[in-house]
């Protein structure tokens, strides 16, 4: 049952449409009401109308069987009077001293109402309002000649009154709620057109937190909306334009990088290992040199070869890391084994590279982008996984470069790779990787738990002239 407390999450539209037909419903509830209270009010004053005309009537013509003693003539017609009328409860004619002459009941008059409404000298009508088990009465009592002969009572029924008024109600309730289901049909549009600017930006806002910045809004007006909306148009253009800018000033550190990285590679390879290259024959020439029996003297040689000869293959080492050669001789996929292969298989990780197209003729750029985010995929295996095995997987499909970079080890949480107590050159590489991809108009995304392995994968767009096939 616990559901059923949860709140119901409603639109921004839906409480505008809500409000707007609450409103329409009040104000035709207050309408119908009115025109109930009117109706009544109406019909009431008629009844009470009606029934004053027939109680004069009726004593205007009951003066003459009265004068003549002629009770059945006034029997007929105040039975008649009563059939013609239905909502004549009951009439009552008595005589000068108060005794009743005729009346309607037939078996009994009920008992107090004879007293009930008795006419006052020198009215010419009286009316009260009697509530009985039958519900409200207007007992009109109406002078015959001055009062010198009696007086007419009529008991005018409300039931028919109250039955018009009731059925009126019934009505002005139907038409409450189709006025309420129109009105909720027309708020709801309306509640569309007012809120639809506001739809729009949330969809353009959720859209540029995806990165979209070209997302922009039609402006409705000057109100309070569409200076929103211009206000958004114009924080999007400054966004995009600030991106674009570091856009640039990244392509820019990353070009010159790579700049810099083949400029001390080349320095290393022409300086450096060439003068240890030469360093070693001069120790072989040395060694040649010295007698035999000067074993002591050969030894120091040896010993000092092997530490120049450390000395080149770091050298070399250093160089690859730079820039490899291979990315420039062989290409992508080579580039990329030799790099896995030295730095994973010393550690006994098991190294398996897949190419599912042919990948040359790719662009420098890509290729140098793409080889970067193995790299440092690679050397977070390396420094971090404790893996035992790794995949390096890279093809093309649907105009696009793929590829992952998957391990077996230790694994980690993303969402922490910056946070306290984890090392921060990792987090700067992984955001390393995301900005070589967007740069290219990629994506990258890295999965990883802690136990269960890590697994980087990208994709890049090849834009025209990025691909010779």
């Amino acid at each position: 049952m616990g559901w059923l407390m949860r709140p119901i999450a409603l639109t921004f539209r839906v409480k505008v449409a809500l409000l707007l037909s609450g409103v329409f419903l009040l104000l035709g509830v207050i309408a119908a009401l009115q025109a109930r209270e009117d109706m009544k009010q109406v019909l009431g004053a008629e009844l009470e109308g009606r029934g004053v005309a027939i109680a004069h009537d009726l004593a205007a013509s009951s003066a003459d069987p009265l004068l003549t003693s002629d009770l059945f003539g006034l029997y007929e017609l105040v039975n008649r009077t009563k059939l013609h009328n239905p909502d004549i409860r009951y009439v009552l004619v008595l005589g000068g001293s108060g005794e009743v002459k005729v009346n309607t009941f037939g078996s009994g008059i009920p008992q107090g109402l004879r007293k009930a409404n008795l006419l006052s000298a020198g009215e010419r009508e009286q009316l009260r309002r009697l509530m009985t088990e039958e519900g409200l009465i207007l007992d009109i009592a109406v002078p015959i000649l001055g009062g010198e002969l009696g007086t007419v009572r009529i008991g005018m029924s409300g039931q028919r009154v109250q039955a018009a008024v009731a059925g009126f109600s019934r009505n002005l309730a139907l038409v409450a709620l189709l006025v309420a289901a129109a009105g909720f049909a027309i708020s709801y549009w309306l509640a569309f057109y007012l809120t639809r600017p506001l739809s729009q930006l949330l969809k353009a806002v959720r859209l540029v937190t995806t990165g979209d910045l070209s997302q922009r809004i039609s402006t409705p007006g000057r109100d309070e909306v569409g200076l929103l909306a211009s206000a958004f148009n114009t924080m999007t253009v400054a966004l995009a334009q600030q991106q674009a800018a570091s856009e640039a000033l990244l392509e820019k550190v990353i070009s010159s990088q790579e700049e810099e990285r083949k400029r001390v590679a080349r320095e290393l390879h022409d300086d450096l290992a060439q003068r240890l290259t030469s360093v070693l024959l001069s120790l072989d020439a040395v060694e040649a040199g010295l007698k035999v029996e000067d074993k002591g003297g050969k030894q120091a040689v040896r010993r000092a070869r092997a530490a120049v000869d450390g000395s080149l293959d770091e050298t070399l080492k250093l160089i690859s890391a730079l820039r490899p050669s291979m990315l420039d001789d062989l290409g992508l996929v080579a580039a990329s084994r030799s790099h896995a292969e030295t730095q994973l298989q010393p550690l006994q990780c098991q190294v398996s590279v897949s190419a599912a197209n042919v990948l040359q003729g790719l662009s420098p750029s890509v290729e140098t982008a793409i080889f970067r985010i193995v790299q440092e995929a690679v050397n977070n295996i390396a420094k971090h996984a404790g893996a035992s095995s790794a995949r390096i997987a890279l093809w093309l499909e649907d105009g696009a470069l793929h590829g992952e970079v998957s391990d077996n080890g230790r694994g980690f949480v993303p969402e922490s790779a910056n946070a306290s107590g984890t090392s921060p050159a990792r987090g700067l590489g992984l955001r390393g990787m995301q900005e070589r991809a967007s740069l290219l108009g990629g994506t990258l995304s890295i999965v990883s738990a802690v136990g269960k392995g890590t697994n980087v994968s990208f994709s890049i767009p090849l834009r025209p002239g990025e691909r010779d096939d």
